[in-house]
């Protein structure tokens, strides 16, 4: 029955992070389908630069919301077995904000053409190592101050947790157990594998001079 109520929750987590908030958004409050402007991307960056910062923020809120609010109901519902599993303990909430960041970036509303993971991503690590998406944060605003291109601060934002995990496997955590660090670094393999596929074009017109600065 366990295991049942997990593939409920990831179900349901997908389909939470298939809810295209910045085209949702754009349509309710400005008529706008941000799909035909700017990057033609449903995801938040695109949204502040097509509706502007006070709708795009909203948009941005309720994609790092996605990668977190499956992980939240979880641990409000304090029934570990939703997320510990196995005689090792290992602990599958990281896997939550997994396929939320999938149904973000392919989601089944419309015809799987979503965003670019990034937010969403930020909205799993939130909920799992607040301290690392703070300092991610930090880095990502540097970045970006220097620059003004937020896909180049995105990228290397990702980069630094990715790093982070990497060593994070290595070394005790009063949190979680080595199987679960292990588990928890693919994951973030993955998802830093979708965002650098994902700003691709984005990593071209960098090298070309050519992307634009925000």
């Amino acid at each position: 029955m366990t295991v049942y109520y997990i593939f409920l929750l990831m179900i349901l987590s997908y389909l939470l992070g298939s809810i295209p908030s910045g085209l949702l958004i754009g349509k309710i409050f400005k008529k706008i389908d941000i799909r035909e402007h700017g990057s033609k991307n449903t995801g938040a960056t695109n949204a502040i630069r097509v509706l502007g910062f006070r709708y795009g923020v909203f948009a941005f809120i309720f994609d790092v919301l996605k990668g977190a609010i499956v992980i939240a109901i979880v641990a409000l519902l304090k029934d570990e077995s939703l997320y510990l599993i196995g005689t090792q303990q290992i602990n599958i909430a990281s896997l939550y904000g997994m396929v939320a960041v999938l149904g973000h970036v392919f989601p089944v509303y419309i015809h799987f053409r979503g965003g670019k993971a990034v937010a969403t991503s930020a909205g799993m690590i939130l909920a799992i190592e607040p301290y690392v998406i703070l300092g991610a944060f930090v880095l990502f605003l540097v970045i970006f101050y220097t620059t003004r291109y937020v896909s180049l601060s995105s990228m290397i934002a990702a980069a630094s947790i990715l790093l982070y995990f990497f060593i994070r496997v290595f070394f005790e955590h009063p949190s979680y157990n080595l199987a679960t660090r292990i588990i928890d670094f693919f994951v973030i393999v993955i998802l830093a594998s979708i965002i650098f596929i994902r700003h691709k074009s984005n990593y071209q017109r960098l090298k070309a001079g050519t992307e634009n600065r925000f």
